[in-house]
């Protein structure tokens, strides 16, 4: 006869999680990992989220835009809907410097930067590159990945079923 344990069942959850965590120690301390592109193009400007301003802003309830700044940080902002309707570009870009200049690790962030009306959320976190890919922690289950075309970016953000796609479109910096 043979034997089972009741406790295998929990493990598959743990392995998963602790290569996650594995994972995510190696691409913090291994910068030496460099992509294919030019990162240089990705730092000036920002990602606005495709349907910022539209029927996707209005359901989630913010305009969703995506910076990243030397040193391999990179920040995410939503400011809220409608009232993100009235901002523009040059606003964002100093709010982002803004909340930038304020911390010097890992953060998030909440404030009208003395630049808004209302107060946006924004969260600052380290990347790291896994092989074409930038890897950063975004209030998911498992990191957040992005995939970098030309002009654009695609968010994808790990779900409970499948993963979520969104597509960002690059804004040149004033």
């Amino acid at each position: 006869m043979q034997k089972t344990s009741c406790c295998n069942a929990g493990t598959r959850g743990v392995k998963s999680a602790l290569m996650g965590l594995l994972l995510a120690c190696i691409l913090v301390l291994v910068p030496s990992i460099s992509p294919a592109y030019d990162l240089g193009e990705i730092r000036t400007g920002f990602y606005a989220r495709e349907g910022n301003n539209a029927s996707p802003a209005k359901t989630a309830g913010n305009n969703i835009y995506i910076k990243f700044f030397d040193d391999r940080w990179v920040g995410m902002m939503y400011i809220p809907y409608p009232y993100a309707r009235a901002v523009d570009d040059e606003v964002v870009s100093r709010v982002f410097a803004a909340a930038r200049k304020q911390v010097s690790s890992a953060a998030l962030l909440k404030g009208k930067y003395g630049l808004l009306d209302e107060a946006a959320t924004i969260q600052i976190e380290r990347y790291g590159y896994l092989e074409d890919r930038i890897v950063f922690e975004c209030s998911a289950m498992s990191p957040c990945t992005v995939r970098l075309g030309d002009g654009d970016l695609e968010l994808i953000r790990p779900g409970v079923i499948n993963e979520h796609i969104i597509r960002y479109v690059h804004v040149a910096g004033p």
